[in-house]
């Protein structure tokens, strides 16, 4: 009988790996679809998610540790630090939308930067930003 429930149990871990593979969490997906790269699941250091208001609102922050040649990558097509200060300002009064606290993700020290606007409403705050301190990324996405 331990045999069987050992077997039902590793058939249950190899679908769930397959699902993960072919559906990504949205953590993996999300750096995928806004950063251009591709991350796994265990690359993921912090996740955390409060989306799912009016119209899928909230926020998002994502910490993961990037390969080798992710790190050349940003190094060569992101912003330098200091962050643009129009950006910076838009970023750092909108923390704390739903409660997350951005600044104590986001080191005050020198790195690459990241931004994108997803939204082509002026109404509306649909952006994400990323910056690297050399180890680690931390993403951030805001859906208002």
């Amino acid at each position: 009988m331990k045999i069987i429930f050992q077997i039902i149990a590793l058939i249950l871990s190899f679908f769930a790996a397959v699902f993960n593979f072919l559906f990504p969490p949205t953590a993996v997906s999300d750096i995928r679809q806004n950063l251009d790269m591709k991350i796994r699941p265990s690359a993921v250091v912090y996740f955390e998610d409060t989306h799912g208001g009016f119209h899928g609102d909230g926020e998002e922050i994502i910490i993961f540790t990037p390969t080798d040649f992710q790190k050349e990558k940003i190094k060569a097509e992101w912003n330098k630090t200091p962050v643009e200060s129009g950006i910076y300002s838009l970023i750092f009064s909108k923390t704390e939308y739903n409660g997350l606290e951005l600044t104590k993700y986001i080191p005050n020290t020198k790195g690459y930067w990241f931004y994108k606007n997803r939204s082509d409403f002026t109404y509306s705050y649909n952006f994400s930003f990323a910056f690297f301190d050399g180890e680690k990324v931390c993403y951030y996405e805001l859906d208002t």
